[in-house]
C-alpha cells in the first residue's frame, strides 16, 4: 500500500508540473517586464502592463508569447519610451526571438547581458540616443537574421565578434560614430543581402569581406572616410547589387568598365569623391538604372553616347566635374528623366523630349548660345 501511495503521489506531481512550472516562469517574466517599466520616465504606451494583469501578460501591448506562454517577442517601435535598458532583466527572458525597440528615446549603454538572448532572430534598437559601444557579447546571438543599431549616437570600433553572426541577412549600423576595426577579422556573411554602414567615421579601403558577400543587393558606405580605388572584385562578385552608394568618401581612380557586371543595379551613387577619367562606355549597359549620381568628382571627357541606353533614368547628376563637349542630342532619348544637371556647349532642342522633367539644373556650367524655347515649355512641369 505504501508503494502504491508513493506512486500515486509521483503521478500527481508529474501531471502538475506542466501546469505549475510554466506559470511560475511566465509570472517571473511578467514581473521582470514590470520592473523595467518602472524604470522608464515615459511609458504611457505601456498602460496594459499592470501588476493587476500579470496573468494576462501575453495580451500586453507589444508582447507576443509562444505556445507555452513564455514571452517570445517584444515589439514596441515608436512607443515614446524614455529611459535606459539598465534594469531590463535579460536573463529572465531567454525565449525572446524578437526584440524591437526602434524609434524611442532610450539612452545610455547597450548592456552586455543582451548576449544572453541567444534565441534572437531580430534585434532592432535603431533610432534611439544610445551612446555606448556595441558590446562584444553581440557575437553570442548567432541566430540573428536582422540586426540594426542605426540612427543612434554609438561609438567605438565595430566589434569583430559581429563576424559570428553567420545567418544575418540585414545588418544596419548607419548614422553613428563607429570607427574601423581590424577588418581582416571579419569573415564573409553568406546570407547577407543588406549592409548599411553610412555616416560613421570609418576609414581604410573597402573591406575585403564586403566583396565576398555574394548575396548583397543593398550596399551603403556613404558619408565615411573610405579611400583608394573600388576593388574590381566588387563589380565581378556582387552581381546581385541593386543599390550601391559610395558617395561622400575619398575614393579615387577611374571608374572600371567591369561596372557592366552589375546588370541588376537600379541606383548608383558615387558623388563627392575623387574619381577621375572618362565615364566608361560600359555604364550604358546597366539599363535598369533609375538614379545615377557622378557629381562632384574629377571626371572628364565627353558625354558617352551609350548613356542614351539608360531609358529608365529619372535622376542624372553630373555637375562639378571636368567634362568637355556639348550635351548631345541623345539626351532626348532619356524620356523618363526628371532631374538633370551639368555640361557645356549649346543646349540641344531634343531636351524638349523630356516631358517628365521636374528639376533642370543648368547653373555652374559653360553653356553657350541661346536657351531653346522647349526649355520654357518644360518649366511648366517643374
Amino acid at each position: 500500500m505504501k508503494t502504491a501511495h508513493l506512486f500515486l503521489a509521483y503521478l500527481f506531481l508529474l501531471t502538475m508540473c506542466p501546469c505549475v512550472c510554466p506559470s511560475r516562469a511566465a509570472t517571473s517574466e511578467a514581473e521582470a517586464l514590470m520592473r523595467w517599466k518602472s524604470s522608464l520616465s515615459s511609458s504611457a504606451s505601456l498602460e496594459s502592463w499592470s501588476v493587476n494583469n500579470i496573468s494576462n501578460h501575453c495580451r500586453w501591448i507589444g508582447i507576443r508569447c509562444n505556445d507555452e506562454g513564455s514571452v517570445s517577442g517584444i515589439s514596441l517601435p515608436g512607443s515614446g519610451l524614455a529611459g535606459t535598458l539598465d534594469l531590463f532583466h535579460f536573463t529572465a527572458l531567454l525565449n525572446l526571438t524578437t526584440f524591437n525597440l526602434s524609434g524611442n528615446y532610450l539612452n545610455g549603454s547597450v548592456p552586455a547581458a543582451l548576449g544572453n538572448l541567444t534565441s534572437l532572430t531580430l534585434l532592432d534598437l535603431s533610432n534611439n540616443p544610445f551612446s555606448s559601444a556595441i558590446p562584444p557579447e553581440i557575437g553570442r546571438l548567432t541566430e540573428l537574421r536582422y540586426l540594426s543599431f542605426s540612427e543612434n549616437q554609438m561609438v567605438g570600433e565595430i566589434p569583430y565578434q559581429i563576424g559570428n553572426l553567420r545567418k544575418v541577412r540585414f545588418l544596419d549600423l548607419g548614422s553613428n560614430y563607429f570607427k574601423s576595426p581590424d577588418w581582416s577579422r571579419f569573415p564573409t556573411f553568406p546570407f547577407l543581402t543588406h549592409l548599411n554602414l553610412y555616416y560613421n567615421e570609418l576609414t581604410s579601403e573597402i573591406p575585403h569581406f564586403i566583396t565576398t558577400c555574394l548575396n548583397l543587393t543593398f550596399l551603403d558606405l556613404s558619408l565615411n572616410n573610405f579611400t583608394g580605388q573600388i576593388p574590381e572584385s566588387l563589380f565581378t562578385n556582387l552581381v546581385k547589387l541593386e543599390y550601391l552608394d559610395l558617395s561622400s568618401n575619398a575614393f579615387q581612380g577611374p571608374l572600371s568598365p567591369n561596372i557592366t557586371s552589375l546588370t541588376k543595379l537600379k541606383d548608383l551613387r558615387l558623388g563627392n569623391n575623387f574619381f577621375s577619367g572618362n565615364i566608361p562606355q560600359e555604364l550604358g549597359l546597366c539599363n535598369k538604372l533609375t538614379d545615377l549620381d557622378l557629381s562632384q568628382n574629377s571626371l572628364s571627357g565627353p558625354w558617352p553616347p551609350s548613356l542614351s541606353n539608360l531609358g529608365n533614368l529619372s535622376y542624372l547628376g553630373l555637375y562639378d566635374n571636368e567634362f568637355s563637349g556639348e550635351l548631345p542630342s541623345e539626351i532626348g532619348l532619356l524620356t523618363n528623366l526628371e532631374h538633370l544637371n551639368s555640361f557645356s556647349g549649346s543646349i540641344p532642342p531634343e531636351i524638349g523630349n523630356l516631358q517628365n522633367m521636374r528639376w533642370l539644373y543648368l547653373s555652374t556650367n559653360n553653356f553657350s548660345g541661346k536657351i531653346p524655347q522647349v526649355v520654357n515649355r518644360l518649366s511648366g512641369n517643374m
